[in-house]
C-alpha cells in the first residue's frame, strides 16, 4: 500500500495536472480498437474535428504536454498513445509491431470518429507514420506537420535487417509472453534511461512527461519501478520502401506540409535521401515549410517555444477545412477513477 501511495505522490508532484497554467486543459480519452483500446489526451476545443498527434518510438502522448498548450486555440488536439505505448492496449501475444499496425490504428480512429479528412502533427516515428499515411491516402489529409521525422528511412541492407529483426523477435517470445515482472529501477535510474538515448535528447527535468505513462511500481522490489511499454517494441517497426518509390509517391502529396529538423539530431539514413524527397515536396505541396531549429531530437518537449511560433503561423493558415463533424464523443471520456496507473 505504501508503494502505491508513493507512486500517486510522484504523479501529483510531476506537473501532470489536467489544467495547465498556459491556457489549455485536457481530457483523458479512450477509443475502441479490435485488440483493446487506444488511450490519449484531448486538448482544447472538443466541438470540432481535432488535429491527431502521434508520438515517437517508445514515447507516449506525454511528449506533447509542453508544446500543445502553446498552440492555437482555434482547434483541439488529440494526442494518442500508439499501440503498446503509454496506456494503450498491447497487440495480441505473438504479433510483431509492424508498421502496418500503426497505419491501421489511424484507420480505426478515423472510422470511429467519422472523419472525412484528417489533420496530423507528429514527432519522430509518429512523423514517419503520418507521412506514410499521407503518401498512401493523399486526398484525405488536409494538413501535415512533422517534427524531426518525415519520410520513411531507406536502409540499403533492409533484407538482412528484416532477418535479424525476426530472429530477435522469435527468440525473445518466451521472455515477452511470460508472467515474470520486467527489470525494475529507481526513479533516478529511470530518468537516466529516458534521458541518455539520442545524445541526451530529453532533458532530465522533462523526463517526467514521458515517465508518467511509461512505468508502474514493482510488486517485488519496494521503491522501484518497471517500464510498462511492450518489450516487443524494441525490435523496431518493419517498413521497406525504395528511395525511387518515395520520390515517385512524394509527387502525390499536395496538402500543406510543415517539417522541422533539430540541429542536434541525426538523420538515421543517408541525408541526401531526405533532401531528394524534400525537393519534390516543394513542388507538389500547396505550402511546404522546412525549418532548422536549435535543439535536440526532443526539442518540442525541451524547448517548445522554439516550434510553437512556427507551427502556429502554419496551422492558422491551414485549419480552414470544415471541422464540424468529428468532435469529442461523451463515451470517449475516461473518468478520473477509471484511469489505470498499472497496465
Amino acid at each position: 500500500m505504501m508503494m502505491v501511495k508513493s507512486w500517486f505522490k510522484f504523479c501529483k508532484q510531476s506537473q501532470f495536472l489536467r489544467n495547465f497554467s498556459n491556457t489549455k486543459s485536457f481530457q483523458e480519452i479512450t477509443i475502441p480498437v479490435p485488440w483493446g483500446q487506444i488511450r490519449g489526451k484531448w486538448w482544447g476545443r472538443t466541438d470540432i474535428r481535432p488535429i491527431l498527434a502521434l508520438h515517437g518510438w517508445q514515447d507516449n502522448c506525454g511528449t506533447f504536454d509542453r508544446l500543445i498548450p502553446l498552440l492555437t486555440d482555434e482547434v483541439g488536439f488529440l494526442a494518442i498513445d500508439l499501440p503498446g505505448h503509454g496506456y494503450s492496449s498491447r497487440l495480441p501475444p505473438g504479433i510483431y509491431y509492424h508498421f502496418i499496425n500503426y497505419l491501421s490504428t489511424i484507420k480505426y480512429i478515423i472510422k470511429y470518429m467519422g472523419w472525412q479528412h484528417i489533420s496530423l502533427m507528429s514527432h519522430s516515428l509518429g512523423g514517419i507514420i503520418s507521412y506514410t499515411y499521407t503518401m498512401i491516402y493523399p486526398q484525405t489529409v488536409d494538413v501535415l506537420a512533422c517534427i524531426d521525422g518525415t519520410k520513411p528511412l531507406v536502409d540499403p541492407k533492409r533484407i538482412s535487417y528484416l532477418a535479424k529483426s525476426l530472429d530477435r523477435f522469435t527468440d525473445s517470445i518466451k521472455y515477452i509472453s511470460s508472467d515474470k515482472e520486467p527489470p525494475s529501477y529507481t526513479l533516478e535510474e529511470i530518468r537516466q534511461k529516458i534521458h541518455i538515448p539520442n545524445k541526451n535528447s530529453i532533458a532530465l527535468e522533462y523526463t517526467e512527461y514521458i515517465i508518467r505513462r511509461n512505468i508502474a511500481p514493482s510488486k517485488i522490489f519496494p521503491g522501484k519501478y518497471y517500464f510498462t511499454r511492450d518489450p516487443r517494441l524494441k525490435q523496431g517497426a518493419l517498413l521497406s520502401f525504395s528511395q525511387r518509390d518515395l520520390i515517385e509517391q512524394a509527387q502525390q502529396i499536395t496538402c500543406p506540409i510543415f517539417m522541422s529538423k533539430s540541429k542536434g539530431a541525426g538523420y538515421y539514413e543517408d541525408k541526401n535521401n531526405f533532401y531528394e524527397v524534400l525537393e519534390v515536396l516543394r513542388q507538389s505541396s500547396s505550402d511546404c515549410e522546412y525549418h532548422y531549429v536549435e535543439g535536440t531530437h526532443h526539442v518540442h518537449l525541451n524547448a517548445p517555444k522554439v516550434l510553437a511560433e512556427l507551427l502556429n503561423k502554419f496551422l492558422e493558415r491551414h485549419i480552414t477545412k470544415d471541422r464540424s463533424v468529428g468532435g469529442l464523443k461523451e463515451e470517449m471520456v475516461v473518468q478520473e477513477e477509471q484511469i489505470n496507473i498499472v497496465q
